[in-house]
């Protein structure tokens, strides 16, 4: 690689390293978690031979990943290393650059719970979706809505080395969409998160909200953050018409958990809204940062949604028969995203 590639990937690391997750790493040290899977396979600190590098960490690192077994870093709580006598004199200005000093709460980085709904996700953008937002996310409760596939198999892949609950449905609860959203929450809420971001498996941030989640949940003066939706009819257009419009509105994707906050839902059983109706009573704002929705870029996945829709709303009691009639237009109106 060049200076330049090996400087860029270089900063990308650390600003991955800035994010509050759970990031899988090519070396550790100091305080370190290891399995008793580990330990019986070889593990340990003691010195190879044939190595010159100074210090046990990087012997035992080396070793581990020899064997196969990956390493990951925790990056919710900032640790600072006291190496040595002169490393004290830094100890509290790490402490209150950090927000971790006296009557401070522990947890100073605000706990990121994904929440999720899915079904037969496996060979779509599951795996894409979960890859990007492990780097930022603490834990994840996810609803298997009566999958007959492996996207349960999936999931625990892709956030290995992160807290995953998997709650499972035998029979899918989607016809009856408010009673499978109510459940989400009240699974989720059963973590205790400090912050929501409720996905589906098939929704991605631009690259920007890696970068400025952080920033986002330590503003204490905001508890609900609304986004654009951008309706992607190919891997680089959206489309935009009188029937897809919904980048020009600002939903609810990011909720501040508030314990003892009484969920007023909309009681409708399609379209009801992932969050309860009266989430705006709490303070919230809108974000710049866009989010993207894959889910109709395939034909054949329009297809099924436009089949899906006119059975469980034939009427379109519950959103638009002008609509999902659209969803078979040959030609419709699709503009290129940029980043």
């Amino acid at each position: 690689m060049t200076d330049s590639e090996i400087n860029t990937r270089y900063q990308s690391f650390i600003r991955q390293m800035r994010t509050p997750g759970v990031h899988k790493v090519g070396g550790l040290g100091a305080c370190t978690l290891i399995s008793q899977k580990a330990l019986k396979a070889g593990v340990n600190f003691n010195r190879i031979e044939n190595l010159s590098f100074w210090g046990e960490d990087r012997h035992f690192c080396i070793r581990a990943a020899s064997l196969g077994i990956s390493m990951y870093v925790d990056t919710h709580l900032p640790a600072y290393h006291i190496y040595r006598d002169s490393d004290l004199e830094g100890a509290m200005e790490f402490l209150d650059r950090t927000d971790m000093g006296e009557g401070s709460k522990v947890a100073s980085h605000p706990k990121l719970t994904l929440s999720m709904v899915m079904k037969n996700e496996s060979e779509r953008y599951l795996r894409m979706v979960l890859e990007e937002i492990r780097d930022y996310i603490y834990e994840a409760v996810i609803i298997d809505d009566g999958s007959t596939d492996n996207s349960a198999g999936v999931c625990l892949e892709v956030l290995k080395g992160i807290p995953v609950r998997i709650i499972r449905n035998d029979i899918s609860k989607f016809s009856n969409e408010i009673e499978l959203r109510k459940m989400q929450w009240t699974e989720t809420v059963k973590s205790n998160p400090d912050w929501i971001l409720n996905l589906d498996a098939d929704e991605v941030f631009e690259n920007r909200f890696k970068e400025e989640v952080r920033q986002l949940i330590s503003d204490q003066e905001v508890d609900v953050y609304c986004f654009r939706l951008y309706d992607f009819w190919n891997e680089t257009h959206y489309r935009e018409d009188e029937h897809w419009c919904a980048h020009q509105y600002y939903r609810p994707f990011l909720v501040r958990y508030r314990e003892g906050f009484e969920c007023k839902w909309n009681d409708r059983p399609q379209h009801c809204g992932r969050f309860a109706e009266n989430v705006f009573e709490l303070p919230h704002k809108l974000s710049d940062i866009r989010l993207k929705h894959l889910g109709w870029v395939k034909k054949e996945d329009r297809m099924a949604k436009f089949k899906r829709y006119r059975e469980l709303d034939p009427d379109g009691t519950y959103g638009s028969t002008e609509q999902y009639q659209s969803i078979l237009d040959e030609n419709p109106n699709l503009i290129r995203f940029e980043e």
